[in-house]
C-alpha cells in the first residue's frame, strides 16, 4: 500500500529529472497530484507568458522589455503587487529578477510572483511598507537639494558627474561599525538615506545614493554588486557622454579631484581587485536601453 503523498514525492521527483533534461520545463510553477479511481492524474502549471495562455479577463500592465519592467516597477512601489502582462516569451526569469533588484533602494525587495504575473514588494527588515516609502521619498527629496545645489544648466554632463561624486566622496564618511560592531550598525548605513541624510554609510549607501545623484542629472547608473579585494562589494556603473563607465564612490572616499580621483569615470576595471559577474553587466544595459525615457 502506497503511502498518502508518495505519489506526490515520486512525481515531483521525476519532474525534476525531466527538467535536467529539458531545462524549459523549469518555467512550470507548480504540480499537482491527485489519485482518482485508481488513475494518477498530474498538473503542471506553467508561467503564461512562457505559453501564451492567459486567464481570461485579465486586467494587467502590458511589458515588453527588461527596461519597461524596470520602468514599471519603479513607479508604482507600495504595499499592493502589480499585476503585469509579460509579452516575450525569450526573457528568463531569473533576468528579470536581477533586473527588478535594481529598483526599491535597498528598502524593498522588487521580484516577480511565482507565476511571472505580477510583480511583487517586500519591505526590507521586516519594516513597515509606510516606513519604507517614506525612506525612498526623503532619500529623493535630498537628491534633488544636491543636485540643485551643486550642479546647473550651464556645466556639461561630466561636470555634473564630477560634481556629485566629490560631494559625496567628501561629505560621507564610510561607517567602520560594519567591521568592528555590525550589530549595532544601523540598515540605514546600506541605502541612500545613510549617505545623504546622515553622511555615514558603507558600500551600499555610497553606490545607492550615487544613483540618484546621477538620475538628477540625468545620468543612467545602476548598483553593482561583486567583490573588491576579496570582500562583498557595491559599486556604479554609469552611462556618461553616451559611454558605460565604472565608479566607486566608498573607495574614492576623502579624495580630493585636486589630487586625482582613482574610481571616477573608469573604462575598466582592474580584474586583480575587482570580481563580478559580466552578465549582469549585459544585461543591466539592455535594460536601459529599453527603458522609457519619462521622468529621468
Amino acid at each position: 500500500m502506497t503511502p498518502e503523498g508518495a505519489w506526490d514525492i515520486d512525481i515531483r521527483n521525476l519532474y525534476y529529472q525531466l527538467m535536467g533534461q529539458d531545462p524549459q520545463l523549469k518555467y512550470a510553477y507548480d504540480i499537482s497530484v491527485t489519485e482518482e479511481g485508481g488513475t494518477l492524474l498530474c498538473q503542471v502549471s506553467y508561467m503564461p507568458y512562457k505559453t501564451g495562455s492567459w486567464p481570461e479577463a485579465q486586467s494587467a500592465l502590458t511589458v515588453s522589455t527588461l527596461g519597461e519592467l524596470l520602468r514599471a516597477a519603479e513607479d508604482h512601489i507600495g504595499a499592493d503587487p502589480l499585476p503585469i502582462r509579460l509579452t516575450d516569451p525569450s526573457l528568463a526569469p531569473d533576468d528579470l529578477n536581477r533586473v527588478l533588484q535594481q529598483a526599491g533602494g535597498g528598502y524593498i525587495l522588487c521580484a516577480l510572483n511565482r507565476d511571472g504575473t505580477a510583480v511583487t514588494y517586500t519591505p526590507a527588515m521586516g519594516m513597515e511598507m509606510e516606513e519604507c516609502l517614506a525612506l525612498l521619498e526623503q532619500a529623493g527629496q535630498l537628491a534633488e537639494q544636491i543636485a540643485a545645489q551643486e550642479t546647473d544648466g550651464s556645466m556639461t554632463e561630466r561636470e555634473k558627474a564630477e560634481a556629485l561624486y566629490t560631494y559625496l566622496i567628501s561629505h560621507v564618511k564610510y561607517d567602520h561599525r560594519y567591521n568592528s560592531d555590525r550589530v549595532n550598525m544601523p540598515y540605514d548605513a546600506q541605502t541612500a538615506i545613510g549617505a545623504l541624510r546622515d553622511n555615514l554609510a558603507i558600500c551600499g549607501g555610497y553606490s545607492h545614493a550615487l544613483q540618484l545623484l546621477f538620475e538628477q542629472a540625468g545620468i543612467p547608473c545602476f548598483n553593482m554588486t561583486g567583490k573588491y579585494f576579496g570582500q562583498s562589494h557595491m559599486w556604479s556603473i554609469a552611462r556618461l557622454d553616451g559611454e558605460w563607465l565604472w565608479f566607486d564612490a566608498t573607495s574614492d572616499r576623502g579624495l580630493s579631484p585636486q589630487f586625482g580621483l582613482r574610481h571616477f569615470a573608469l573604462e575598466e576595471l582592474d580584474p586583480t581587485q575587482y570580481q563580478w559577474e559580466p552578465g549582469d553587466v549585459e544585461l543591466l544595459l539592455r535594460a536601459e536601453d529599453a527603458r522609457p525615457r519619462h521622468g529621468r
